[in-house]
């Protein structure tokens, strides 16, 4: 997963220390490197497409997870959204034939449960399924355009269109099933769940099993693209329920220089801790020994400024 995320950061938890020259940092997104197929040229896609019909996330990766096909950091579904657009510029065949065995690696991808790991048969967390960077639920905006055969992808015929729609249908289906119930009522989801109990599930070791304000946004914004029904509009407002809960009020998040703090400021916006515990619903923060702690000023410097641990990102629901 990419060191990138989010960061227009700001949330509370408790002590503030002193470091100078932090610069509050402005709303827009701040990412990582994209995979490689976000700006090769059309000529490298169809090079590097993989028997699959997947992409890797760098192409220069040979050995490893990593020179697998992958949905990680918008790989994949950013080639096949090239390429169908080459295809509408040029008719050219070579685009349209890549596109398609693309769809389908996705299709064959996704778990029968309805969802998609970061890595394509693989190990460990790659093998979770994974909305961290919201690499599901873009997998998901895209099939939902091809099943319905708009865009750049009016191209595509019926039978596909239809096992995109299908596709998409189940992954709602994992969406509402991983969707956490704490004290009898829905909350939302952690960065990543394990592809058959389904409960949130760690990765990188700073990464524990918890429940995460930033992709669980975007999870209910795909939802309320949805025909709306008893079991969509119960998790929608379960979510946006827990998420009024654990906002945080009377602080700012700073990030700079290679660290990060938190600063109480009776006039800042409400913000969001990136992890929270499952079961309390506490802000929580792990650095490189895998511990568990609930200051960020506890864990060290190179994971405080090195990761986004607070964000805005329920406030634009």
């Amino acid at each position: 997963m990419k060191a990138k995320k989010l960061v227009t950061f700001v949330l509370a938890c408790s002590m503030v220390f002193s470091v100078a020259g932090m610069a509050v940092l402005p709303a827009p997104t701040v990412s990582a490197a994209d995979a490689s197929g976000t700006t090769a040229s059309l000529s490298d896609i169809l090079k590097n497409q993989r028997p699959d019909g997947g992409w890797r996330k760098d192409y220069s990766q040979t050995s490893g997870e990593w020179a697998k096909s992958t949905i990680d950091n918008k790989a994949t579904y950013s080639e096949i959204r090239r390429l169908a657009t080459e295809f509408k510029k040029t008719n050219d065949q070579r685009y349209s034939a890549a596109a398609i065995k693309g769809i389908n690696f996705l299709l064959n991808m996704q778990y029968s449960n309805g969802g998609w790991p970061q890595v394509y048969q693989s190990s460990g967390y790659h093998k979770h399924i994974t909305y961290n960077d919201d690499a599901m639920i873009n997998v998901m905006y895209m099939l939902d355009e091809v099943a319905a055969r708009k865009g750049n992808f009016s191209f595509i015929d019926s039978s596909l269109a239809n096992r995109s729609k299908n596709a998409v249908s189940k992954g709602v289906d994992a969406i509402l099933n991983t969707q956490v119930v704490s004290g009898g009522k829905l909350t939302a989801w952690g960065q990543q769940h394990d592809s058959s109990s389904l409960r949130p599930a760690g990765a990188r070791i700073y990464e524990v099993p918890s429940l995460t304000a930033g992709e669980s946004v975007n999870i209910v914004k795909f939802l309320k693209t949805r025909s709306a029904n008893s079991r969509i509009t119960a998790s929608i407002k379960g979510a946006e329920a827990w998420f009024n809960k654990v906002k945080i009020t009377g602080y700012r998040y700073e990030r700079g220089n290679g660290d990060s703090r938190i600063i109480a400021d009776s006039s800042a916006s409400p913000i969001w801790a990136r992890f929270y515990e499952l079961g309390t619903d506490k802000p929580i923060f792990v650095g490189r020994d895998g511990v568990v702690k609930y200051k960020l000023s506890d864990i060290e410097k190179e994971r405080r400024g090195g990761y986004a641990w607070y964000g805005n990102w329920p406030s634009k629901l």
